[in-house]
């Protein structure tokens, strides 16, 4: 919209491309492989991809930390009775 205002005409493909080079290669590798119309498109792909990204490294914290606590290994104070 901001191109069209200020009368840049450019190849579509260009504008995706120099979009596309602002994201991490992470991301970039993963959509690729998506099929996108527009710059709408490829932003929203982007977006998805980031969030499934952070949902990744959540999980793994998350797991990470539940199984540096295990409840079987600790005993309370003054039961000795278990081995």
């Amino acid at each position: 919209m901001y191109m069209i205002k200020a009368r840049i005409k450019k190849a579509k493909s260009t504008t995706l491309d120099r979009v596309m080079s602002g994201f991490s290669l992470e991301i970039r590798d993963k959509v690729e492989i998506l099929s996108y119309q527009d710059l709408n498109d490829l932003v929203y792909l982007c977006i998805k991809v980031e969030q499934q990204n952070l949902r990744k490294i959540s999980n793994k914290r998350e797991n990470l930390y539940s199984n540096s606590y295990n409840k079987k290994d600790h005993k309370r104070e003054g039961d000795y009775s278990k081995k």
